[in-house]
C-alpha cells in the first residue's frame, strides 16, 4: 500500500500529501481497524480504498466517511479502481454510513471520470483548498449516498 500511495505523492496529481508513508504506517490504519479494502491480482496488490472519517470531532457527522483511492500506476485504467469504490460502497453501507465524500484535484480528470461512472456526483469545487510545491490547487468535491439515504 505504501507503494502505491508513494506513487500518488511523486506524481502531484491526487494528493496534497508530500511525505512518503513507510509500511508501518499504513499497517496502522489497517490494524485501527479502519474501512480498507485493496485488489490483489496474483498475489500483487495494484490498488487500495480507504474510509476515514469525516469530521473527527463531530458525532454528527458519524455517518459520512471520506473515500481516497489509489492505483498503482501499471494497473490503472484496467477497472480494478472501479470495483474497488463499487465494493468500498457496499462495505460502507454494511458499517453504517449513509454518505461517501471525496476531493479529486480539479485537474485530475480520469479520477473525475472514475468516480462519475461508480454513480458519484458532483457537489462543488473548493477554490484554492491547498497548495501543493506552492501553487494553489481547486479541489472537486464529490458524494455518493448510500442505503436509505438513496431514497
Amino acid at each position: 500500500m505504501a507503494r502505491i500511495y508513494n506513487q500518488g505523492i511523486a506524481e502531484r496529481v491526487a494528493t496534497f500529501e508530500t511525505r512518503e508513508k513507510t509500511p508501518d504506517e499504513l499497517a496502522a490504519l489497517i490494524e485501527s481497524g479502519a474501512l480498507a479494502l485493496v485488489a490483489k491480482r496474483d498475489g500483487v496488490l495494484l490498488a487500495f480504498v480507504k474510509v476515514g472519517p469525516y469530521d473527527d470531532a463531530s458525532h454528527y457527522y458519524s455517518g459520512v466517511g471520506e473515500a481516497t483511492l489509489y492505483v498503482d500506476r501499471a494497473a490503472r485504467r484496467s477497472g480494478v479502481g472501479r470495483a474497488l469504490m463499487d465494493s468500498v460502497a457496499k462495505a460502507a453501507e454494511d458499517r453504517g454510513y449513509y454518505k461517501l465524500v471525496g476531493k479529486i484535484f480539479a485537474s485530475n480528470a480520469p479520477s473525475i471520470a472514475l468516480v462519475k461512472a461508480c454513480g458519484w456526483r458532483e457537489v462543488g469545487v473548493h477554490r484554492r483548498h491547498g497548495r501543493l510545491d506552492g501553487e494553489w490547487k481547486d479541489v472537486l468535491v464529490v458524494e455518493r449516498l448510500l442505503g436509505d439515504a438513496t431514497r
